[in-house]
């Protein structure tokens, strides 16, 4: 028997002519917390809801701890799944009170057993003391908190959050996300989230699978895909980038900074070179070019937070001029039109075999 506690397998989807999974494979292992990460209409959210049971699998095979749950022809409604499901907008009962809206779920106990259950995912969530409270009463973090005790509630084997942070404001969605990420790995329960931005697939995610245009791009752990991206789309979901296209010559590709590897490519291939903005580490240019180094010189500065965001222009690279990125901790805020030496750590640099925008 499979390891996997949630697995989907080779599961493909349509709405009408539209194509939004195309044979998608994904596993999610005990206690493990599961991030499907990608831009809106890339069927993240449909592979979430085929899981749930809430549609019906048209091509492939969805599994739960070993057993089939959907199949061509084969449908367990969610109810007999074991999922806990929170939705965006949290879908909690209006006319219920907080306490009412956890027990909901829990038709197989009597009622003190359910008091006692709804009581402890409360305390869990550190919503013990508004049982008696209704939804309309609670700020948009407390509901979040709420929707994830009824959720948890019926001990379920796989956990679903679809974006569950989204409504929130910033400074609140770091607070609830970092809470959610502490409830959800004391529980043990096998998690599956959605969401659209990677800081917080990074921060929250085990394993990442990201999505693109309803396939699976690459699947790994979130520091693999930020320093071993397997294309360019997953390079430049994860952040800005800057982009020098060129074409290989005995196994390397010419930019400002020299000669740039690419061993796997045979000669003539056209690529793109994708540069991180923190892979490009500015100095003032005092005398001589340091070695390696290439000029540019200042467009803007800009304090961006924890590092300051700098614009920089590298004129007359093989006749083009060149508007690259660099981001660099703490401040450092050089004058517009300041010449400076640039240098370029190449583990954050990638090679890729140029393609269509658009497959």
């Amino acid at each position: 028997m499979s390891d996997d506690i949630l697995k989907l397998e080779g599961v493909s989807h349509a709405f009408g002519n539209t194509h939004v999974l195309d044979n998608v494979t994904i596993d999610a292992k005990p206690g493990e917390l599961l991030c499907l990460l990608g831009p809106s209409g890339c069927g993240k959210t449909t592979a979430l809801r085929l899981a749930a049971g809430i549609e019906e699998l048209q091509q492939g095979r969805i599994t739960l701890s070993g057993q089939t749950v959907a199949a061509p022809g084969l449908h367990v409604p969610p109810e007999r799944r074991s999922v806990g499901m929170v939705f965006q907008d949290y879908a909690l009962f209006p006319h219920l009170s907080i306490l009412r809206n956890v027990q909901f779920g829990l038709s197989d106990l009597d009622a003190a057993a359910k008091r006692q259950r709804a009581g402890e995912v409360l305390e869990q969530v550190g919503m013990s003391a508004y049982g008696e409270s209704y939804p309309h009463m609670l700020s948009g973090g407390q509901q979040q908190r709420v929707a994830l005790a009824r959720a948890l509630a019926p001990k379920p084997r796989v956990l679903l959050l679809d974006e569950p942070f989204s409504g929130l404001d910033s400074n609140l969605r770091a607070h609830i996300r970092d809470e959610t990420l502490h409830v959800v790995k004391d529980s043990g329960t096998t998690t599956l989230i959605v969401t659209h931005d990677p800081e917080e697939a990074m921060y929250m995610a085990d394993r990442i699978v990201v999505m693109n245009e309803g396939r699976v791009e690459q699947i790994d752990i979130p520091d693999k895909l930020y320093t071993a991206p397997a294309n360019a789309f997953v390079a430049t979901f994860f952040s800005s980038i800057n982009r020098l296209e060129g074409v290989v010559r005995a196994k390397m590709v010419a930019t400002p900074f020299g000669l740039i590897s690419a061993p796997d490519l045979g000669d003539g291939t056209p690529v793109e070179v994708l540069m991180r903005p923190e892979a490009l580490r500015v100095t003032p240019l005092d005398g001589a070019l340091p070695e390696g180094a290439a000029s540019a010189h200042v467009l803007d500065a800009r304090m961006l937070r924890r590092a300051s965001f700098i614009h920089l222009c590298f004129g007359g690279f093989e006749g083009q001029h060149l508007h690259f990125h660099s981001r660099v901790p703490g401040r450092y805020m050089p004058k517009i039109g300041d010449h400076v030496a640039v240098t370029l750590e190449r583990a954050q640099t990638f090679v890729f075999p140029l393609r269509q925008k658009s497959r």
